[in-house]
């Protein structure tokens, strides 16, 4: 019925009779009610095990909720040695370091208790004092967060000390009233929650009928009613009559202006980096994430003429060879001039025999072609690809007549389902906004 002045200049007014509390003020009178996690020499990597006690990392607490994934373990024995640091259902888990940090969650009652390690910390809540759901949302609210960011410490990524954490502010209205909001906000998050994850489901089913869509076009082709005939290898099957089956070293230029890896690491050393130098070195994480304008590291004029062998251009063919292996991309127009790095093997075409983009789907998108890596990479020395490799890689050909009708199809197709899975993005973007908002305002 009546508002006053929160004090806090980002929440404005809150209800007249809510009152503000420390978290400390909240924790249950028990002894290590509020406590973080052991010191890193309590608990070493070599004590986990594949079953036990399970540990709270930082990854589990993911949105607000406590995550069962990679999970780690230690013997009943260890967990008794840290019985300081034992955590249990309906507790809360805090994160003391970021993204983001000072995130909360309620302990996930799969497990009769847990370990929190070094960097989480337990609070046992008063629940005469505070609804356990109503004390999660609260933490995880902007309100609190821009707190916990003030006071944190650090300069790559953010940590609060316990010692901060108890002093964070929160506001409380009634308890009954504490149970209502989060009776309603569960209620709320859960549709939106599930409307988030039919859109995710859409996604996968998008990009799944997109893989279909190439691997259909790449080795059947457009025609439904051409001609078949066995490819005489089992893992490809029928193909249109009139392809042809060959090796991948046919469809390349002659030697190392053909296939060419990527520079010894020794070549490109941390001294020939800086941001202020005109050409780029490129590397996986611009294949794996389609993203060119990705990296910050640059060499000299003088550094780039020296390594002219590894230079990019329009056209050229780039693989990952190392980690993620076999995700490849053709380098488009209008990129920023700049060299490979080590991780990765430049292919150029005979244009007469096979396109730069006919081949990146052949590579990027059939599981023929990743099979046939997978299998002759775990021969090799470090479980990735080299030249050897790659040469031998088998392909299905068209002509490339046929090859260009194939990417003008594909590249309409890809596009359309590009959009809608861009569009569904947003939609989840904003759903993910509007959970937050409408968290923050019921809570304060």
């Amino acid at each position: 019925e009546r508002y006053k002045d929160s004090g806090v200049e980002w929440i404005g007014e809150i209800p007249e009779h809510w009152k503000k509390m420390s978290l400390k003020m909240l924790a249950s009178n028990e002894k290590n009610s509020f406590v973080d996690g052991p010191f890193g020499s309590d608990l070493k990597n070599e004590e986990y095990q594949d079953d036990g006690i399970p540990l709270i990392q930082l990854n589990n607490i993911v949105d607000g909720k406590h995550i069962l994934q990679n999970l780690k373990f230690i013997s009943e024995e260890k967990a008794q040695e840290l019985c300081r640091h034992i955590i249990y259902p309906n507790d809360i888990v805090i994160a003391k370091m970021a993204y983001p940090v000072a995130r909360a969650a309620r302990v996930n009652e799969e497990y009769d208790k847990y370990v929190i390690v070094a960097d989480c910390v337990k609070l046992k809540p008063n629940i005469t004092k505070c609804d356990i759901r109503f004390l999660v949302y609260v933490i995880n609210c902007p309100y609190v967060r821009s707190q916990a960011e003030i006071v944190a410490s650090g300069t790559t990524r953010l940590r609060i000390s316990l010692g901060s954490l108890r002093n964070l502010q929160v506001f409380l209205p009634t308890l009954d009233e504490q149970k209502s909001i989060a009776d309603y906000l569960d209620q709320k998050t859960a549709e939106m929650d599930s409307l988030i994850a039919d859109k995710e489901k859409l996604i996968k089913l998008l990009q799944e009928k997109r893989q279909a869509i190439i691997t259909e076009a790449v080795t059947k082709g457009l025609n439904p009613n051409v001609r078949m005939k066995d490819s005489g290898i089992e893992w490809i099957g029928e193909i249109p009559e009139h392809w042809e089956l060959n090796k991948l070293k046919y469809v390349i230029r002659n030697g190392k202006e053909g296939i060419k890896i990527g520079p010894f690491g020794s070549s490109l050393k941390l001294d020939d980096m800086d941001e202020s130098n005109p050409y780029k070195v490129y590397g996986q994480e611009n294949i794996i994430n389609n993203d060119f304008t990705r990296g910050n590291r640059f060499i000299t004029q003088e550094k780039f003429n020296e390594m002219c062998g590894y230079q990019l251009f329009s056209g050229d063919i780039v693989i990952s060879m190392m980690g993620t292996i076999g995700k490849c991309k053709v380098i488009p127009l209008g990129i920023q001039p700049g060299i490979m790095d080590s991780h990765l093997i430049r292919l150029r075409t005979n244009n007469g025999v096979m396109l730069p983009k006919f081949l990146e789907y052949l590579i990027d998108n059939t599981n023929y072609v990743k099979e046939q890596m997978n299998y002759m990479s775990k021969g090799s020395i470090m479980s990735g690809l080299n030249s050897s490799i790659i040469k031998e890689i088998i392909l299905v050909i068209p002509s490339v007549v046929e090859q260009k009708e194939i990417i003008d199809f594909l590249e309409q197709k890809t596009a359309e389902i590009d959009d809608l899975v861009t569009k569904i993005k947003i939609q989840i973007q904003k759903l993910k906004e509007y959970r937050q908002s409408l968290i923050s305002e019921a809570v304060t």
